[in-house]
């Protein structure tokens, strides 16, 4: 008989149902539930997916996904040892906390390619992640589990918080028999939309030899002045006007080439400023007072040598710092042999230290061992902070 009824019509089904719900109350609805529920439901009917695609639904539900516990995202590449079809990087998030010593992962997506050994190469702007792979640069969403990858030469991405835009900001080197300088070639790319455009009216030949960040709408970068080496510069890309300029840099900012440091300190640019080879209990803090005059300050931190007593080798990364402005040190590999994964958080004006064990990363054995994280050189591990979920699509 119920068969017969749903044959002949007169029974409605749950998406018919909801159809006929008033607008307000379907917003309501959609509005509680998470990201991986949102995509799966787009399918339901048409209705759903409209409203779930729409752009002010997107804008409400990101706005809403930043005023919850902040998040940070963990990437964790299974070495280069591994066999190219053997690659993978899972993506982990973590709810942050300032009372906890250990906090609890949540898988968010896995992509078949291994990490980049560069360092500092892996970013949150505004929901999406960009992470260098192997091949280059690749930005993906793991709310969405979306992934792109950009064309080679692609250097930098970043987000316009005016616009509400992502752009791509590719870098080119091109020898001129007439010139003793090298010829930069800049495209920009908008993502989810468009095709690589050039940028005209450079500000003058430069080397770039650092990784960037995006502040505030405007990404960084270290560089050499091509015109004089002797004094290098932070590259500027406007991401909403699309202009390149310089601002001079001091010595050490870029003194270490592609393991110089950059990062988002309270919305301002800053470096940090370490011997990158060997163990280190100090650093340098550089922050951009005022880019319109090109003022710099300074602060010499110093922090427990015992820090390294939880660190496997010899290095530690600087992803940024949390919402409450504690720089994030990390190792930058995971230790070959099964045990737990400490980040750590700084306070600048405390010169405290405070450790946090991060639960499933290092002390997984049935992971590790499935997926080729065990007796394995150069795991690496990458984080993202203050990561933010978001339903866009790239």
């Amino acid at each position: 008989m119920k068969r017969k009824k749903e044959a002949d019509g007169n029974e409605t089904s749950p998406s018919s149902k909801f159809d006929s719900l008033p607008f307000d109350l379907k917003m309501a609805i959609v509005s509680r539930m998470d990201a991986k529920s949102l995509m799966k439901f787009r399918c339901v009917s048409k209705i759903w997916s409209s409203i779930i695609r729409s752009r002010g639904f997107i804008d409400s539900f990101f706005s809403m996904s930043s005023k919850q516990s902040p998040r940070f995202i963990v990437a964790l590449g299974n070495g280069l040892c591994n066999e190219p079809e053997e690659k993978l990087t899972f993506f982990f998030s973590f709810g942050e906390s300032c009372s906890s010593s250990s906090l609890v992962p949540n898988l968010e997506m896995a992509i078949p390619v291994g990490l980049s050994s560069i360092r500092e190469s892996f970013a949150s702007l505004h929901g999406f992640l960009t992470v260098d792979v192997h091949g280059g640069l690749m930005v993906c969403n793991p709310s969405t589990e979306q992934v792109i990858k950009l064309h080679s030469s692609t250097r930098f991405v970043g987000y316009d918080p005016i616009e509400g835009q992502h752009k791509a900001l590719f870098v080119e080197s091109r020898d001129h028999r007439s010139s003793v300088h090298r010829h930069l070639d800049h495209k920009v790319l908008t993502l989810g939309g468009g095709s690589w455009r050039h940028i005209e009216g450079t500000p003058g030949p430069y080397e770039a030899i650092s990784v960037g960040v995006c502040v505030n709408g405007v990404i960084y970068y270290g560089a050499r002045n091509s015109a004089d080496f002797r004094n290098p510069v932070m590259v500027c890309f406007d991401v909403r006007t699309e202009k390149l300029s310089f601002i001079q840099a001091h010595a050490p900012l870029v003194k270490w080439g592609k393991y110089s440091i950059f990062i988002d300190y309270n919305g301002k640019l800053a470096s940090i400023v370490r011997y990158p080879y060997d163990r280190f209990n100090s650093f340098d803090l550089w922050i951009l007072e005022d880019p319109e005059k090109h003022e710099w300050s300074k602060q010499h931190c110093v922090f427990p040598s015992s820090v390294w007593d939880s660190v496997w080798g010899l290095e530690m990364s600087f992803p940024g710092t949390n919402k409450d402005g504690e720089i994030i040190m990390a190792p930058t590999s995971l230790s070959p042999e099964f045990g737990p994964f400490y980040i750590f958080y700084y306070n600048v004006k405390t010169q405290n230290v405070r450790r946090v064990r991060l639960l499933g990363i290092g002390d997984n054995k049935e992971f590790r061992r499935s997926y080729g994280f065990l007796k394995q050189r150069d795991c690496f591990v990458r984080i993202a902070p203050q990561h933010v979920h978001s339903i866009a699509s790239l």
